[in-house]
């Protein structure tokens, strides 16, 4: 069982969770889709990069189409601006990538745990492999701009807000690097991250849409080493 630790603001009553889908050369947002679904969001907004086709089970859920290519990082910061928008009245703003899977009753489980600090600018359940910990719970990972993996990032309200308001994040113009530049920002703004460990989500794609090189896979400090399972029901594991 894990320690649900002391919480820091309301309890989260309404969800809004958006999935940025770009085409690949394999493509996994199929299986990301029904994982988010298990996991306990069962209408996942999605935002849509031109060349991709959703399976049947999947084209009646909320999503935006995008009419061009807008690339990672575009479609990740105006996918979260989207959602702020979308549902203004949300408790807690995800943005997850189409490369990763979670294990079962994350929702539930996260609706007794967050927010894990007062201070906290965004937490992540997917935890690589370099950020695990002997001991159960949220840590703080306050990195900066050597934040590693954005694959699974929940913003508190106030914070989405000022994240996408922020000039170090409505100023960037790359393609890439969202783990960084979120890091830069909750660093500036001292709001810093926090990941769970043991892993409540594994990161799984084989192939970026960004790199071209085995560094860029999902393993070694790119993948979770103590990713619990997708069959591993952390609602039933609180205490």
């Amino acid at each position: 069982s894990y320690p649900t630790n002391e919480i820091h603001g309301p309890r989260i009553k309404k969800w809004a969770v958006g999935i940025t889908i770009a085409p690949r050369e394999k493509e996994y947002h199929t299986q990301t889709i029904n994982s988010v679904i298990k996991a306990g969001w069962e209408n996942p907004h999605l935002f849509i990069e031109p060349g991709v086709e959703l399976d049947t089970t999947h084209l009646n859920l909320p999503k935006t189409i995008r009419a061009e290519k807008y690339g990672c990082w575009k479609n990740w910061f105006e996918g979260l601006k989207e959602l702020t928008k979308i549902h203004p009245e949300a408790g807690c703003y995800g943005i997850i990538q189409d490369d990763v899977v979670f294990c079962k009753g994350v929702r539930i489980f996260l609706e007794k745990v967050l927010w894990p600090s007062k201070d906290v600018g965004v937490v992540s359940v997917f935890t690589p492999s370099h950020y695990t910990n002997k001991l159960a719970g949220f840590y703080k990972r306050d990195k900066s701009g050597r934040l590693w993996m954005a694959q699974t990032f929940f913003f508190p309200p106030a914070k989405a807000r000022k994240c996408i308001r922020h000039k170090i994040i409505a100023g960037h113009t790359g393609d890439k690097n969202i783990d960084n530049i979120v890091g830069r920002w909750a660093y500036h703004d001292k709001s810093p991250p926090y990941y769970f460990v043991p892993s409540l989500a594994q990161h799984i794609g084989e192939k970026s849409t960004l790199w071209n090189n085995r560094l860029n896979q999902a393993r070694g400090r790119k993948a979770a080493s103590d990713f619990v399972g997708e069959d591993y029901d952390i609602s039933h594991g609180m205490i």
